[in-house]
């Protein structure tokens, strides 16, 4: 196996703090008719250009009022979900398909979810939470669009006649969305913004395929390396794990496997997951991952876009692992995007690559060794501790091997939240990745840790 480079001192405290999102191009709606006029409460305004919809796209909606997304909370895909605002992330929670039910009426369809926007119990009342839900075709799931100025739109249900609006004109995130009497309030316009024309994605033909993809974030050259499982099948959800570099590594010693060969591909989760995942291994700038100002956090965004623009994600089954500094960068990813990954795996890592937010409950394996000389092991226990705390998990000293014993010892930790496990082991060993049980060398054939954290996502269904 390759041998791996230590990781650069600490930050000095005081957290990075950056924006939760990057803030993507917002495009107007072009070819709306907007009409110059005021509404009193209970007007009926004349619908939208039908020729304005594209039932082929899928679109952002942002509220006028706060710049928030119409968003599917933690990216549910059950029925009964709320749907609320959050910052534009433009996640497939977020994307939104119009789906024509003829008479200029439109089910508008979860991208991550298949479920159609809804007006709980079919009420008529203001106030009544929209929700995601089944598609049946109802007339409580059925919008027509009707024109406010500078291209922004309403969205009138059908069944009530009320408008979608963001409860109590509200900016925060996880504002309430519910439908009220249509007034024209700017917390009831919705901005279009197309952020997909159809192709890739679940149900078309792939516009991605394994191999080295190059693409602009954040004004720079980023790269990462793309596994697709043999056999790709457009109409399957796959799960898309990430897998980041340690100092001084590459994204193509990662996917290689290095002199282990395909049993360590990926840290091995090319091998576990019996090609059943979409697998990543994203390049560091100067082979690193000090997410300065939260660009390599932004530049996980886009590389979900990308693929997930192009082949058939599970949003609800995103996973990241990583080494070192990639396991710094998977914790960062665990601070600042607990709403959009699952879970995940980070191997001897630390506070490396900063912790915006962290205040979140999300699936968290750490693994560590004891005589880690480089990112000693108290370390690896702090950040464990943050999410045994954010997780609702009974706190414990959990018992780890002892010296020269070259053995592991893994704990499940037990009172933690339904769906956020929090599971940390511990071996007799130093800053290596692929520690073997009963030697002081290290092997990507013979480790455990492959295994381990493929039990540990693929728990996950």
């Amino acid at each position: 196996m390759k041998t791996y480079g230590a990781a650069p001192p600490a930050p000095p405290p005081g957290r990075h703090r950056w924006s939760r999102f990057t803030a993507a191009a917002a495009t107007l709606v072009t070819g709306m008719l907007v009409a110059a006029m005021t509404w009193p409460a209970q007007a009926v305004s004349a619908p939208a250009k039908a020729a304005a919809v594209d039932t082929g796209a899928w679109y952002v909606l942002v509220n006028r009022n706060s710049g928030k997304a119409l968003d599917v909370s933690g990216a549910s895909t059950a029925d009964g979900a709320r749907v609320s605002q959050w910052t534009r992330n433009d996640g497939a929670h977020q994307q939104w398909q119009f789906v024509d039910s003829g008479g200029g009426f439109y089910r508008l369809k979860a991208r991550h979810s298949g479920k159609v926007l809804d007006v709980a119990g079919v009420s008529t009342a203001d106030g009544a939470a929209i929700q995601q839900w089944t598609d049946g075709n109802g007339a409580n799931q059925q919008f027509r669009l009707a024109d406010s100025d500078a291209g922004h739109v309403r969205l009138i249900n059908r069944n009530s006649g009320k408008a979608v609006e963001v409860q109590g004109a509200s900016t925060a995130d996880g504002g309430n969305v519910v439908q009220y009497t249509d007034w024209g309030g700017a917390n009831q316009q919705w901005q279009m913004v197309k952020v997909s024309s159809g192709g890739g994605g679940c149900g078309s033909a792939p516009t991605l395929t394994s191999g080295t993809y190059t693409m602009q974030s954040g004004g720079k050259s980023r790269s990462f390396i793309l596994r697709v499982p043999d056999n790709y099948d457009s109409s399957h959800r796959y799960r898309l794990i990430f897998a980041f570099h340690w100092r001084g590594g590459t994204a193509a010693d990662v996917a290689s496997g290095g002199t282990s060969g395909s049993a360590w591909s990926y840290y091995g989760q090319q091998e576990q997951s019996a090609n059943t995942a979409i697998l990543v291994a994203p390049q560091g700038l100067g082979n690193g991952w000090a997410n300065s100002g939260g660009e390599d956090v932004v530049f996980v965004d886009d590389m979900i876009r990308r693929i997930e623009g192009g082949l058939c994600v599970d949003p609800a089954q995103r996973f990241a692992t990583g080494f070192s500094w990639g396991g710094g960068m998977s914790y960062a990813l665990a601070c600042d995007r607990a709403d959009v990954f699952r879970a995940v795996a980070v191997i001897s890592g630390g506070l490396i690559s900063g912790c915006s937010g962290g205040t979140q409950p999300i699936a968290y394996f750490g693994i560590h060794g004891l005589s880690d000389s480089v990112l000693n092991i108290a370390q690896g226990r702090a950040l464990r501790d943050r999410f045994v705390g954010n997780n609702g998990c009974t706190p414990q000293s959990p018992r780890e091997p002892a010296p020269g014993s070259r053995t592991h010892v893994t704990t499940a930790y037990t009172g933690c939240r339904a769906g956020y496990p929090v599971q940390w082991a511990a071996f007799d060993g130093g800053h290596i990745p692929g520690p073997v049980d009963g030697s002081p060398q290290e092997s990507g054939v013979a480790t455990w840790t492959k295994a381990e954290i493929w039990r540990f996502f693929a728990q996950f269904q």
